[in-house]
């Protein structure tokens, strides 16, 4: 068997979007837990929630590659871009070795909606739009991530709730150790849209101390009242050490 590392980390996160800024966040012991009125306002029970950062992709991909991107797949663009970066994985490298690609997605929900709401207001299919297809997929970050970067070795998404991402660095880890893979692009992203979670504010699950969300849901807190929901991304380049 042979050794596997991690040789470059990126994020897109509440609490930064640079490996400095949630570093230093997490020093500081920061929250990135709002109040949404929008949610309120929706019907929600709690509006608790994560702000993340919108992402700037016009410096990078193309306004036409752009509509076949949901928010996660943008938020996992970034963490990628960034992570290999990190790895000194160039785009020459990229295109002389297959790195292969294992993301974690649990949810298409707006890009889902969106199609569906414009296919009841026309009542024509074709305006759900092409890039509806690709947003509205599972597999719509992997399929992105390996367009964008032009990764040919193994594509692969890990869809298993909360585990997804931590699933998809595991299997990775099998690829690399195995001799399957030499290099392989993990992680997980999760859209940070209301409709995504709607359900499960319905059966109660979040936490309700909206009057505190920087105290909401604290790791190891005896008063902890329930899960906030949140988005964003993270990745990983695992590879071969020898």
């Amino acid at each position: 068997m042979r050794r596997v590392v991690i040789t470059g980390m990126g994020i897109w996160s509440c609490l930064g979007t640079t490996l400095d800024e949630v570093r230093q966040s997490l020093y500081d012991g920061r929250s990135g837990v709002i109040f949404s009125q929008e949610r309120k306002d929706a019907g929600f029970r709690s509006a608790l929630c994560t702000a993340v950062p919108q992402p700037n992709l016009k410096p990078y991909v193309s306004r036409n590659l752009r509509q076949f991107m949901p928010e996660e797949a943008q938020y996992a663009y970034m963490a990628t871009r960034a992570a290999l970066e990190d790895a000194r994985l160039d785009p020459d490298y990229i295109a002389a070795h297959e790195v292969g690609i294992v993301y974690g997605n649990d949810s298409v929900a707006e890009a889902t909606m969106e199609a569906l709401d414009k296919f009841r207001e026309f009542h024509d299919t074709a305006a759900c739009g092409s890039g509806s297809i690709f947003q509205s997929m599972n597999s719509t970050v992997t399929m992105n991530l390996a367009c964008l970067f032009r990764l040919r070795g193994i594509n692969l998404t890990a869809s298993a709730a909360c585990a997804s991402g931590s699933q998809s660095v595991g299997l990775a880890y099998l690829l690399v150790r195995d001799g399957l893979q030499d290099c392989v692009v993990c992680g997980g992203a999760q859209e940070n849209n209301m409709y995504s979670v709607a359900a499960f504010d319905g059966i109660q699950s979040f936490s309700v101390r909206e009057d505190e969300p920087t105290r909401a849901s604290r790791p190891f807190d005896r008063d902890r009242d329930g899960l906030v929901p949140g988005g964003g991304a993270a990745t990983l380049i695992v590879e071969d050490y020898d």
